[in-house]
């Protein structure tokens, strides 16, 4: 009988089993909904300044929304770069002498205090602060770089000054001018060792990039008439942007492409504009009829975002463009940016 029993209950056991299974299988439950498609969020950071009235403040702006830096003294800021959330930016503010500094956070860390000083770029890398400017060492405008607060000279013999800075593989690579006795000369250092760009007249390197071993570097020298004309140089290798009145100021490197942000003079007014490659591929900024220059440029993905001020028929104003559409940073104050970097999440 306890035979029969156990066979009975094994037999009920499976019967309700298969039921329930059964059962669950027929469920109408509908099925979970896919997850939404990822949307990156891009940020825009621009630096540089602004006028309140009585003196130039150094600022930033996230998008639309200003951040100033100095609000008691005349400053400017020239550069900015951006690590996770810390916003970094150097430039200048005045005193009983004009002292290049950076700003983390608006946290202000003074670069030289000794004799006037400025800072005019900076990058970040490992979280090391490297910042590009010069100094006055009693004699001469001395070009250097600051790696924290460590400064290493560039240039002594005589005026000099440093304009751009990229680190690369543990390298540093900073790019300006120096005087010749006789000319500005525009060239880049790596570490301390100088490469001269171009000797023939008055020149000036504003921008650097390095790609895999190539080094790039925006600027402008002077024609036969001494007027500036817009160039980037490969190496040595130069390439003229247009044929008269222009400055070529930012540059960025992408792959194979290289775009080189500027102004140049149409014959009625400065045209913000930037170049991808050759002086025939130029992409003209709007600026509704009035002189605009370009002063920064970055790209991310398909995007060219450009930065730079314009004239509205009464005073400077800070805009940004992406794509050639422009957008206004200041509507009520005349303000001027020099940086520009594009965070996508």
């Amino acid at each position: 009988m306890k035979t029969i029993k156990s066979l009975f209950l094994f037999s009920l056991f499976i019967f309700l089993f298969s039921l329930f299974m059964g059962c669950n299988n027929g469920s109408t439950d509908p099925e979970p909904e896919p997850p939404p498609p990822y949307v990156p969020t891009t940020t825009v950071y621009t630096a540089g300044y602004y006028n309140n009235g009585s003196t130039n403040i150094a600022c930033y702006w996230k998008d639309g929304a200003k951040t100033d830096l100095s609000t008691t003294a005349y400053s400017e800021a020239n550069a900015i770069a951006v690590v996770g959330s810390d916003v970094y930016v150097a430039g200048w503010y005045e005193g009983s002498k004009d002292t290049a500094c950076y700003w983390k956070n608006g946290t202000r860390t003074d670069l030289y205090t000794t004799a006037d000083s400025g800072a005019y770029a900076i990058t970040v890398v490992g979280g090391v602060v490297y910042v590009a400017g010069w100094y006055y060492d009693g004699s001469n405008n001395v070009a250097c770089y600051w790696k924290g607060t460590t400064k290493t000279d560039l240039y002594t013999t005589e005026n000099s000054q440093a304009n751009a800075i990229a680190v690369v593989g543990g390298d540093v690579y900073t790019a300006g001018q120096y005087s010749n006795g006789t000319n500005y000369v525009s060239c880049y250092w790596k570490g301390t060792s100088k490469t001269d760009l171009y000797t023939s007249n008055n020149s000036v390197a504003t921008a650097i990039a390095v790609s895999g071993s190539d080094v790039y570097t925006a600027g402008w020298y002077a024609n036969s008439s001494g007027f500036p004309i817009a160039c980037y140089w490969k190496g040595t290798s130069k390439t003229d942007l247009y044929t008269t009145y222009s400055q070529a100021i930012a540059i960025a490197v992408v792959g194979s492409d290289v775009y080189v942000a500027g102004y140049y003079d149409d014959g009625t007014y400065d045209v913000a504009c930037y170049w991808k490659n050759t002086a025939a591929a130029k992409t003209d900024l709007p600026a509704a009829g009035f002189d605009a220059e370009a002063q920064a440029i970055t790209v991310a993905g398909s995007d060219v975002y450009a930065a730079g001020d314009y004239y509205n028929g009464s005073d400077w104003r800070t805009c940004y463009w992406k794509n050639g559409a422009k957008t206004d940073l200041s509507t009520t104050a005349e303000s001027y940016a020099n940086s520009i970097v594009v965070i996508v999440e």
